[in-house]
């Protein structure tokens, strides 16, 4: 009996040291950031880096995040690939990107959703930026509604996986700038009226 249960045991620890092993060695290649708002960001250690950025067209600044995005306007993403390779690497051939719109969204210009390159010389970097727009049938809603989607890109060098990145577009039918007003407004005459209310009953009280 005391052979059986330290038989047991034995199994029991090597499950959990392979378990253990497996989670490490998954966790090893890719670091991966979950953002705000949706999707996520992964570094991966290799010679090839991928950054994904969005901003509404005519805007300044590219960010991880857009809100707001409202009927017809046109969304752009900017992906950008960096060669990481030192300055003695030969130049790198068949890379490819893919960017994959949600299923919300549809392409209307700029760069393609899926391009090839040669040459990549160390050091160099190559920059894509698609613009899309979500579907008008979207907004089509007789109730107030946010809603965010993701949009990934890939990069593959030879047909392996090198890295993605994401970015969020969040789009609906409130103005988040008018709720604040209303809210205060709303805010305001309950509190007047409940002191209204207070001061009648306090007044009769002493009048009694």
């Amino acid at each position: 009996m005391k052979n059986t249960i330290n038989k047991l045991i034995l199994s029991a620890f090597v499950i959990a040291a392979v378990s253990f092993v497996g989670t490490t060695k998954a966790y090893a290649d890719s670091n991966c950031e979950e953002l705000y708002g949706g999707g996520e960001k992964c570094e991966y250690d290799k010679k090839f880096k991928i950054t994904k950025e969005v901003r509404i067209k005519g805007e300044t600044s590219w960010k991880d995040k857009v809100t707001d995005v409202t009927k017809d306007q046109i969304v752009e993403f900017k992906i950008t690939i960096k060669n990481k390779s030192d300055e003695n690497a030969d130049k790198t051939k068949k890379m490819s990107m893919e960017d994959f719109l949600p299923k919300e969204m549809y392409w209307v210009g700029g760069s393609r959703t899926n391009e090839f390159w040669d040459d990549f010389e160390p050091g160099d970097s190559k920059t894509f930026t698609v613009k899309a727009k979500v579907y008008a049938w979207e907004y089509d809603r007789d109730y107030a509604f946010e809603k965010c989607v993701v949009n990934k890109a890939e990069l593959r060098w030879k047909n392996d996986f090198e890295g993605s990145d994401t970015a969020t577009v969040c789009y609906g039918n409130v103005t988040p700038s008018e709720l604040p007003k209303t809210g205060a407004e709303t805010t305001l005459a309950l509190s007047g009226l409940g002191m209204l209310v207070a001061g009648l009953i306090v007044r009769k009280k002493f009048n009694k």
